[in-house]
């Protein structure tokens, strides 16, 4: 079994979420009332409800290591990086979130996930974040130069745990030769 780290959405998170959810209700509610046909205010809400529900099948809800990998759960879908794969773990300087733009996915709507552009380095990063401070976010990289953010209420000790992991993996790999 391994060390479980639980996400947190943060104020930003929430408001956004509150946010989007009163705008959707609120535009509904105009088209409903301004035009004389049910068809747009059924297209706006089947469009809109359609993104809501792809937005919450990516939630990010916690991250587990284990002996054999690190793994991101999500409300459906399950990343795996495999221990033998991380080539480094770090947290994030501040400097390094500035130029982290959104491509494709939730900047604020329950939470930061989907692929995010690095100016910094003109990289794709995958962010799986329910906080955009960077005191709780870490950077995992792995040997095929995939880069994935992630947040934790406890970073140091997220990071420790992946780091220990992969030193007694190495260990083993050793005693295997």
């Amino acid at each position: 079994m391994g060390n479980r780290f639980r996400y947190k959405l943060d104020k930003r998170c929430r408001y956004y979420t509150a946010g989007t959810i009163v705008l959707t209700i609120a535009i509904f509610a105009v088209l409903c009332f301004s035009t004389v046909s049910g068809y747009l205010p059924a297209w706006f809400l089947s469009i809109a409800l359609a993104l809501i529900a792809l937005c919450m099948l990516s939630i990010p809800r916690f991250v587990r290591t284990t002996s054999e990998a690190v793994e991101i759960h999500c409300l459906v879908e399950i990343t795996v990086i495999p221990v033998e794969e991380i080539r480094s773990v770090r947290p994030v300087t501040q400097q390094e979130l500035r130029r982290i733009y959104l491509l494709l996915g939730a900047y604020g709507f329950f939470g930061y996930f989907g692929y995010y552009l690095d100016l910094n380095n003109w990289d794709i990063v995958k962010v799986y974040a329910s906080s955009w401070n960077y005191n709780q976010l870490v950077m995992i990289e792995d040997i095929y130069e995939q880069r994935y953010l992630i947040s934790a209420t406890q970073p140091a000790e997220l990071c420790a745990s992946i780091e220990k992991r992969r030193l007694a993996h190495r260990s083993r790999e050793s005693q295997a030769i």
